[in-house]
């Protein structure tokens, strides 16, 4: 008997169907399936104001897809899934450096290694070493010496520069950036005289009793001596970005900060090598020195026009992973914001009231510190913004400083009302009370560099006094208040590219002499995390896309040996990054097993 082609049609779909709609199925999970899923370890989420623990985390093409049980976790893993197990270890967001140099560092990098001298004998033998490796005619250049840690207590004199070549121009700058010493050559080949008066906002030091200047310059006097250095070549280009982005990544940032490109005369070129030549795994947020943003933004006008192709398939294919690019990233590389100068180092702090105790080689009585960028420009800078995507920063360690920073500010506030432009506070080394809640109401972040409670904390103490010191990076205050703040490192300017090591000095706040910096300004362990992971991501305005494990953000992780929740709060220095991964590729991987005996010194 003949089925009738109703019947025959009724079959095929009988039979047909479910093998359809099962190949719909396996598609939908194939395209849900995990690249890679972790468990077995600590996978720290920082979601929330108290800590809160995942059992999996599963990637899917640089993205987290699922974060949360392992029942969950299960409709996501496949035939190809990479499982790895983390073995007891911790896993977080990537950290993001909130003010680090990273541009800068692609120089200092290639230059003579001055961190950690101890006296300024060994100082020139270094730099007798480095002199070496370098062309005939180029310029000796040095950085990270401090000079209240030598045993000279002073920075070294151009005289004694001279001896380490006669014919070589030579400039070091002292580990805050801010100071500096140029021997004999270069104040010649500059054409610095005696009668060459200061600059405003910094100061060529005279010898005693005269205006030969005795080699020690500081603030804009220094940094328009930097901006005079030859350009690097592309090799060296190259080499610097690749020494910097290593140093980063392997101390598990993700997300990376040049706070103030323009400080060397060719750093726009390296901006525009780095893009041109896909240099970075790692992101890189950019403000500009106030001075050059004009030069800066046209060039990065120029460079997005070069690449302004959203039609195309790369761009379509990019955006589809990294939603929160529209235009903002190029290459990695984002225009974030201006930075301003308010003051220098710890040593120019901008006060209220005078220093304590003058720092080495100041006699001026009274002392308040030095004013570096104009207030006007300041101003008009902000107004300018204020309203804008691009953010401002300002460069500000005393509480005067702060406060000509919270000026401008409000005054843009009053004249065009509150925004969401989250101007940070950088340094920010001593806030009074009253400034902290005016940061709040502007809806400023503070971003403290954390890394010099230890090694400067006892310095920082006789150059202000006991009455001051509560004002030293006040963590705790910020939490109380309920202001967003950070920590950074400010490589190649700060103490270390840990921020491990930050969060261990705003969790214990000791200085080398054993005693505890404004106890109460000491945060937990998890507040810390957060200042380098999600309060971070905000103060860039990437908290959508970075910053906590959450799925459809971006898979930026760093996983380190031990949870720094669960450690003495005295042993979050020894921990140790094991990997860092950027959108679901692995940057680096500690090669050897962390030595858990040998603890590092702070």
């Amino acid at each position: 008997m003949k089925k009738s082609l109703k019947q025959s049609a009724l079959l095929s779909i009988t039979f047909v169907l479910p093998l359809l709609v099962s190949q719909v199925f396996i598609s939908q999970v194939s395209a849900q399936t995990a690249d890679i899923l972790y468990f077995n370890g600590d996978i720290l989420t920082m979601r929330g104001d108290q800590p809160t623990y995942v059992e999996q985390l599963a990637i899917k093409e640089g993205k987290i897809l699922h974060a949360g049980t392992a029942a969950g976790a299960k409709v996501f893993q496949g035939p190809a899934t990479i499982t790895v197990d983390l073995a007891g270890k911790t896993l977080l967001p990537g950290f993001i450096d909130a003010h680090g140099h990273l541009v800068l560092a692609s120089h200092t990098l290639l230059d003579a290694d001055l961190v950690g001298v101890k006296n300024i004998a060994e100082l020139l033998t270094r730099l007798k070493t480095h002199a070496e490796t370098l062309n005939e005619g180029d310029r000796l250049v040095g950085m990270g010496y401090r000079a209240e840690q030598l045993a000279e207590k002073r920075h070294p004199t151009r005289e004694e520069l001279d001896s380490v070549s006669p014919s070589r121009s030579i400039l070091i700058s002292d580990g805050s950036g801010h100071h500096g010493v140029i021997n004999s050559g270069l104040i010649d080949e500059l054409k610095i005289t005696a009668e060459t008066p200061d600059p405003e906002g910094g100061v060529y030091f005279r010898k005693s009793g005269s205006r030969e200047l005795d080699g020690h310059v500081a603030e804009s006097a220094l940094m328009g001596i930097l901006a005079t250095r030859s350009g690097l070549t592309p090799a060296q280009i190259r080499k610097g970005v690749a020494k910097a982005v290593d140093l980063w990544v392997e101390n598990g940032q993700t997300t990376a900060c040049e706070m103030g490109l323009g400080l060397s005369g060719d750093d726009i070129e390296i901006a525009r090598t780095i893009i041109d030549e896909q240099l970075l795994p790692i992101d890189l947020v950019v403000f500009a020195k106030a001075a050059v943003s004009n030069a800066v933004i046209d060039a990065g006008y120029q460079v997005a026009r070069k690449y302004a192709t959203p039609e195309s398939d790369d761009a379509n294919r990019l955006l589809a992973t990294r939603p929160d690019l529209q235009q903002r990233y190029l290459h990695r590389v984002r225009l974030g914001g201006i930075k301003f100068w308010l003051d220098g180092s710890i040593d120019t702090s901008f006060m209220s009231s005078p220093f304590t105790k003058n720092p080495p080689g100041v006699t001026t009585l009274d002392y308040r510190g030095m004013r570096v960028d104009p207030q006007k420009q300041l101003v008009d800078t902000v107004a300018k913004y204020w309203k804008s995507n691009r953010q401002i920063a300002g460069h500000a360690i005393g509480d005067e400083a702060n406060e000509q920073l919270l000026i401008a500010i409000e005054d843009a506030v009053k004249k065009q009302g509150m925004t969401d432009h989250r101007p940070i506070f950088q340094h920010a080394q001593f806030l009074r009370p009253d400034q902290i809640q005016r940061i709040k109401a502007v809806g400023g972040i503070a971003s403290f560099t954390a890394g010099g409670i230890y090694p400067m904390g006892d310095y920082i103490a006789e150059l202000v006094g006991p009455e001051r010191l509560p004002w030293v990076g006040p963590a705790n205050s910020m939490v109380k208040h309920q202001v967003v703040w950070t920590i950074h490192h400010d490589m190649p300017a700060g103490v270390s590219p840990s921020l491990i090591y930050g969060m261990w000095n705003v969790v214990n706040r000791l200085t080398r002499s054993g005693i505890v910096l404004a106890p109460d300004e000491r945060v937990t362990p998890y507040e810390a995390l957060k200042s380098v992971t999600i309060n971070a991501a905000y103060e860039f305005k990437e908290e959508h896309t970075k910053g906590t494990l959450e799925a459809g953000k971006l898979a930026d992780l760093v996983i380190l040996d031990k949870n720094p929740l669960k450690v003495p709060p005295t042993e979050i220095n020894e921990i140790v990054v094991v990997e860092t991964i950027k959108e679901g590729k692995s940057l680096y991987q500690l090669s050897v097993k962390p030595d858990s005996s040998a603890k590092p010194q702070p």
